[in-house]
This record gives structure tokens, C-alpha cells and sequence, in this order.
């Protein structure tokens, strides 16, 4: 005869398997997200930080403290760079977020755009979709019990005749999915950012809790602290997933280009 021993660990091991197969039916899902345009870590110079390899060790730390800090389930950038610095020193995957992600994962490495996703969830599928010029998203899908959360780091275009068409097939890639989270720099007017909600999205930027400005060097060569128009990236789910605790926070890694967007996620199957 079986052991009693045996009975339970079989018992709990079954019950295991079954409460995370029912989990999307019994339990909402809670996820720590943010996006950031990096802009090659010196905010928009090509080529990675400018400064000395000196300089360049101690702005690591200043990276890995901001981005250990923040503790984010999913972390999508845009704008990443292969090395850290103009002198092909560091390597930034390693550099910056080997220590905190199991997972990395990156699209093209195009000339300015060069989008990625990291987590310690696993996604499986990774796919990019294209957008006009040299612009993109790296897709990947998150299975959760019989669910599936397509997660998406996306830069559309900001040039005239580009732009447009590419929120255009953004928003069509976006109606594919049941559940999903869509990060990126869209590089829109205030206005385009409401189309999301207008299609039927809930939005971070410009949502529930109001505009967040994202463009930091344009709003202060301005000499404003926002402003209409400015406030370019965004964290866009569909309805099923709530956004709570919006911020758009300056990080102190010059902050002379984009600001990150941060949210908490609360996955309501």
C-alpha cells in the first residue's frame, strides 16, 4: 500500500498545480512596470555616456542604484546602447541589469533605435513588429495559469509621414490581444495619446491620474516644468488591466532628454 507519507506529498503537489492553473479565475495579478527612453544613457547622444572610463564606472553605480530602486516586474526601454559608454568599455546588458533580471530581452540594434524588455518572468514568442523606418516593438508573451499577457516595448517614429502610419499599426497589433501591456516612447501629442483611450485602452500618461511630462529637456528648455504636448511616453493596457500609482519621476541620470514612466499594474481576469 502506499505510504501516508507519499499520499501527502503527491496531495500537495497536486493542489499546487491546480491552484496555479485556476489562478486568472480566482485572483487578480499585481505587477510593478515602467518604461524608459534611455537615450543612450547620456539622453541623447549616440554612442553611450561621454564622459571618461572613470566617469563612466561611477555612473554605472548611479544606473544600478536608480534601476534596483525602482523594483520593477518589467522593465521596457528604448533608445539602449550595446556598451554603456562612447569608449566600448562596458557592456550595458551586463553592467546594468544582469544583476537584478534573469530575462533581458532585446530587439535590432538599429543606428537610434534599439528597444528591449527585462523581467524575471520568462516570455516566451519573442517577436519584433515593424514600424516605418528603422522603428519597431520587441513583443513577448507572459503565460499566467491558461492565460497569456502580451508585453510590448515600442518606439514610433516622431518624423512627418512616418508617424501617423506607425500609431496607426500600433493601435492595430494592439486590438489583437486579449490581455496586454504596451510600453514605449510614442513620441505623440497629447491628442494621439488619447486615441489609445479612444480605442479602448486605459492609459498611464494622460489617463485617470492626469498628463505626466515625459519630454524633461524640451518642457525645461521651455522654461516650463510641463506643458501641453510633452508628455510623449506612455504605458498603455487593455481594460481588464487597471493602472494605478502613475509617476513620471526625475532620476537624476541627467534627466536632460526623457523622464521614465512607472505604474502599478493590477491584472483583473
Amino acid at each position: 500500500m502506499m505510504s501516508r507519507k507519499l499520499i501527502f506529498i503527491l496531495a500537495g503537489i497536486f493542489f499546487a498545480l491546480y491552484t496555479r492553473a485556476q489562478l486568472p479565475n480566482d485572483q487578480s495579478l499585481r505587477l510593478r512596470v515602467g518604461v524608459y527612453n534611455v537615450g543612450h544613457f547620456n539622453q541623447g547622444s549616440l554612442g553611450g555616456f561621454q564622459g571618461l572610463p572613470t566617469q563612466a564606472r561611477a555612473e554605472i553605480m548611479n544606473w544600478r542604484r536608480w534601476i534596483g530602486k525602482q523594483s520593477l516586474d518589467i522593465f521596457a526601454f528604448n533608445e539602449w546602447n550595446k556598451h554603456f559608454d562612447k569608449d566600448s568599455v562596458f557592456i550595458a546588458d551586463q553592467a546594468l541589469l544582469e544583476p537584478f533580471y534573469k530575462n533581458r530581452y532585446f530587439g535590432r540594434q538599429n543606428r537610434w533605435i534599439y528597444n528591449g524588455i527585462a523581467t524575471n518572468y520568462k516570455l516566451t514568442n519573442i517577436r519584433e513588429k515593424r514600424w516605418p523606418g528603422d522603428y519597431y516593438a520587441i513583443i513577448g508573451d507572459l503565460k499566467i495559469g491558461k492565460k497569456v499577457i502580451t508585453v510590448m516595448s515600442s518606439h514610433l517614429p516622431w518624423q512627418k509621414g512616418q508617424h501617423l502610419p506607425g500609431l496607426d499599426s500600433l493601435l492595430a497589433e494592439m486590438k489583437k490581444y486579449e490581455y496586454l501591456i504596451c510600453m514605449g516612447d510614442m513620441n505623440a501629442s497629447d491628442a494621439e495619446q488619447l486615441r489609445f483611450e479612444k480605442d479602448g485602452f486605459n492609459i498611464a500618461n494622460g489617463g485617470y491620474m492626469g498628463w505626466f511630462t515625459t519630454a524633461a529637456g524640451n518642457a525645461r528648455a521651455a522654461g516650463v516644468t510641463g506643458g501641453l504636448n510633452m508628455n510623449i511616453d506612455n504605458i498603455v493596457t487593455t481594460k481588464n488591466i487597471k493602472i494605478l500609482n502613475v509617476s513620471a519621476p526625475f532620476t537624476g541620470l541627467n534627466d536632460l532628454d526623457h523622464l521614465p514612466v512607472l505604474a502599478d499594474l493590477i491584472v483583473t481576469w
